[in-house]
């Protein structure tokens, strides 16, 4: 299949989501106003008709119980008292990122759950950054202004050069890069035909780190771009009480500044 110029937005969604995907959407409709070269796909069982603007707008429905078979499911049925939870699982997000992957029809794809709101400019930026990348992600703002996980590094060493100046996983600066870096789920940018051959895990469901695990894969074949000109801004806010507001990534965050100020090697 022909690849087309422009992009391709795979929002993952659930049932009863559809007040703020619809504002999700509208975000983008506005930024692409008068463009013909992109378009909308939401996996999930939304109803359309809470929809306000459905222009390139393209619909997969999505059973949220997959079958999977793991010890895990054992723990998880006895806890809930259900058989079938032996055999089905629901938070198969991997599954659907891959899905609206490959039913996309334009090369660069915009891959993000349906509380990231693309912010007024997110184009024009784009198009201002050199097309020389497979992995790209920009600005990350939580509802309430302060900075959320966008440019991140996740397990930096305990030990640089003989010297204890690890910083395990923080906030990144944005103009600067370490081979230990991580790619939010949440969020990102990617070429379609890096993403095809470097597909998500699907053995992986929600809250298994496996945009961590997708996030160590890929970083071994290509180098994540920042763009600065580009913004993304939650819909809702995240906990103040997690990362990367937590002590332990404020303060892992004052050590990598520590070790790029200080030229460090092996960042």
């Amino acid at each position: 299949m022909l690849i087309k110029k422009g992009w391709s937005f795979c929002i993952v969604s659930l049932p009863n989501n559809e007040i703020i995907l619809d504002q999700c959407i509208n975000k983008i409709q506005k930024e692409f106003s008068g463009e013909e070269n992109y378009e909308i796909i939401v996996v999930g069982n939304i109803d359309l008709e809470k929809i306000s603007n459905t222009k390139n707008l393209k619909n997969l429905p999505f059973n949220e119980e997959v079958f999977c078979l793991k010890i895990e499911n054992i723990i998880k049925a006895w806890k809930e008292k259900s058989f079938r939870r032996l055999f089905f699982r629901t938070g198969a997000i991997c599954h659907k990122k891959n899905l609206a992957a490959k039913n996309a029809l334009f090369e660069k794809l915009c891959i993000m759950h349906d509380y990231i709101g693309i912010e007024k400019g997110w184009m024009v930026g784009f198009k201002n950054l050199a097309e020389n990348w497979d992995i790209c992600m920009n600005i990350i703002l939580n509802f309430d202004g302060t900075r959320h996980r966008d440019w991140l590094v996740w397990d930096h060493p305990a030990v640089t050069n003989g010297r204890q100046v690890g910083a395990g996983a923080c906030l990144l600066p944005y103009d600067k890069y370490s081979k230990y870096m991580y790619i939010s789920g949440a969020y990102f940018c990617v070429k379609k035909y890096f993403f095809l051959e470097n597909l998500l895990n699907e053995k992986l469901f929600q809250a298994e780190a496996e945009d961590v695990e997708w996030s160590m894969r890929v970083r071994k074949k290509t180098k994540f771009k920042m763009n600065q000109y580009s913004l993304v801004k939650y819909l809702k806010l995240k906990p103040k009480n997690e990362a990367p507001y937590i002590d332990t990534w404020v303060e892992n965050r004052k050590k990598i500044e520590e070790i790029f100020k200080n030229n460090y090697l092996d960042c």
